[in-house]
């Protein structure tokens, strides 16, 4: 169950490091609400007991209801301030630099959280490549992205409603859920779920929305060694072809 957010703003007014206008421009635009992403992983995962990595943490909006012993890192000095001023650990890093990156431990994590990041990221295959150290044995990577619709029809749906994550000029990459699974393999997870995301005016058809046809999904994944030992032998295939 998530933490009551009245009580996290009265947390943040005591303990935020800005001044009152712009900690209550975070108040209200981050923790007005839970994001629906979050109210829907809380249901499928005990990411309240669990110790979480939280990657691309901002201002702790998500990590503020994850479980002791979760870290939250960014590569945004206020948000990371403002993270660590509300008692939870958070770390500036940029995620796509290997050493920074090494400076979170391994093998310490129930989950992983990659929300609404990997669109932004230049090299995503091999940022997750280096994140599955950092999960305990069984530990999941939980990936929140945005996907493109199979259907058309569901696209303009979408569109006309504003909800349109997915358009290729939103993002760096343009996700479906079956290229989001290709990229999962060559990083060596094994995609073990997919939860579709729907959006609030159209809760009434969740229980019926397939992830192919949502504009935002969780994935659940699993670090399985022969996956990643074939995605090393491809990067050497990829390697040698290059350099002949």
């Amino acid at each position: 169950m998530a933490r009551p957010l009245e009580s996290i703003r009265e947390a943040i007014r005591e303990g935020s490091p800005l001044d009152s206008a712009a900690t209550e421009r975070i108040v209200s635009t981050r923790f007005d609400h839970l994001p629906q992403r979050l109210v829907s992983a809380l249901k499928e995962w005990p990411l309240e007991q669990a110790a979480v990595l939280d990657v691309g943490s901002s201002y702790g909006t998500c990590l503020i209801h994850f479980g002791p012993g979760s870290v939250g890192m960014d590569n945004d000095d206020e948000g990371v301030t403002f993270t660590q001023a509300l008692g939870l650990d958070a770390l500036l890093a940029d995620l796509e630099d290997p050493e920074q990156l090494g400076r979170i431990p391994d093998g310490v994590f129930d989950y992983l959280w990659v929300s609404d990041v990997l669109e932004h990221l230049e090299a995503p295959r091999l940022v997750l490549r280096r994140l599955s150290t950092k999960l305990k044995p069984g530990g999941s990577l939980l990936l929140q992205t945005s996907v493109l619709p199979r259907y058309r029809p569901v696209r303009r749906l979408l569109r006309r409603i504003g909800e349109h994550p997915f358009d290729a000029e939103v993002h760096y990459h343009q996700w479906t859920t079956d290229t989001v699974a290709h990229l999962l393999r060559r990083a060596g997870y094994r995609p073990a779920r997919v939860v579709p995301l729907v959006p609030p005016r159209l809760a009434r058809l969740a229980p019926v929305v397939p992830a192919d046809v949502a504009s935002r999904v969780i994935v659940e994944a699993v670090v399985d060694p022969a996956l990643t030992e074939r995605a090393d032998r491809a990067v050497a295939r990829n390697l040698r072809q290059s350099r002949s």
